[in-house]
């Protein structure tokens, strides 16, 4: 007919948005349930990298303190870090000064800072860091060789409660790094079976598509960009929810070894941007899983 306007295609992000509207509700649910699963999710990774880092601060990082003779020139420590790094079984070495190390160790004791305002000079000594590859030569064969340095008073190694803590933090790490993946897959499971649920709301609309020829990727597309939708309000929220439950709890409590609470439940900025990408990633594998297996099952 000539006055009939032509039939707009929408695209997928625009049927999206049509579905989500269409019922509030359902809305509601998948958010927030999205938003406590994430927010489990990132009060982990957020506390374990506090410790973690809480953890490297009371190591010295170096597995051979070489200590300079009080009259040594700075230039020689810095010598001796360019020898000490050119052997085989060195990882890093590097020259700290005097004023460096006692900065460290203020920043080490936390609040308890204020025992060194007192100290009428500075009692730490000039010394070279030095960090062995893994599966480096003995520390005593190598603490000989750096005795006979010109220069070197004394040769310091870690002492074995630091062995422990730092391969105590390594191994944190590793399981850490596998309770996070678990934690992962939960969300994708949690996306998945509420795609299922929105495709079982939607499933007489779904039926009529079918019989006009739609295709399995035409009625795919939509759910990904809810699923997305609605991982990228439930990752704001639950970053909402764990800062304030953090800022609640945090308190400031000297803990053994110079740890402090606030450090530990501190809110950390920097995993807003990975977190984030994680939560997307997350609802679009959990969103095609789960509308996939729904619309395969169902018999149009």
């Amino acid at each position: 007919m000539a006055g009939q306007q032509p039939a707009v295609r929408r695209g997928p992000l625009a049927r999206a948005l049509g579905q989500m509207r269409q019922n509030l509700w359902l809305q509601g649910v998948a958010v927030s349930s999205l938003a406590v699963t994430l927010a489990i999710m990132f009060a982990y990774v957020n506390l374990g990298l506090n410790v973690y880092a809480a953890l490297e601060r009371l190591s010295t990082g170096a597995s051979v303190m070489v200590v300079l003779e009080e009259d040594a020139a700075p230039e020689r420590g810095a010598e001796l870090a360019r020898l000490a790094a050119a052997w085989p079984e060195v990882l890093s070495a590097r020259f700290v000064p005097k004023d460096e190390a006692l900065e460290r160790f203020r920043q080490q004791l936390g609040s308890r800072s204020g025992l060194l305002e007192g100290l009428a000079r500075n009692p730490l000594p000039d010394a070279v860091e030095v960090r062995l590859k893994p599966g480096a030569a003995p520390l005593m064969v190598l603490g000989n060789q750096l005795k006979g340095l010109a220069g070197v008073a004394e040769v310091v190694t870690s002492r074995p409660w630091l062995h422990q803590l730092e391969r105590a933090a390594d191994t944190a790490l590793e399981v850490g790094a596998v309770l996070g993946a678990l934690l992962f897959i939960g969300v994708v499971l949690v996306v998945a079976n509420t795609v299922r649920l929105a495709v079982y709301v939607r499933r007489d609309d779904l039926e009529i598509m079918a019989l006009v020829g739609a295709s399995l990727g035409y009625m795919r597309r939509p759910f990904l960009w809810e699923t997305s939708l609605q991982c990228l309000a439930a990752a704001m929220l639950a970053m909402l929810l764990v800062w304030g439950l953090l800022a609640y709890f945090s308190a400031p409590l000297t803990l053994p070894l110079g740890l402090e609470t606030s450090r530990i439940l501190a809110f950390n900025p920097v995993i807003i941007p990975p977190f984030i990408l994680a939560a997307l990633a997350a609802g679009l594998v959990g969103s095609w899983l789960g509308v996939g297996r729904a619309l395969r099952m169902k018999v149009w």
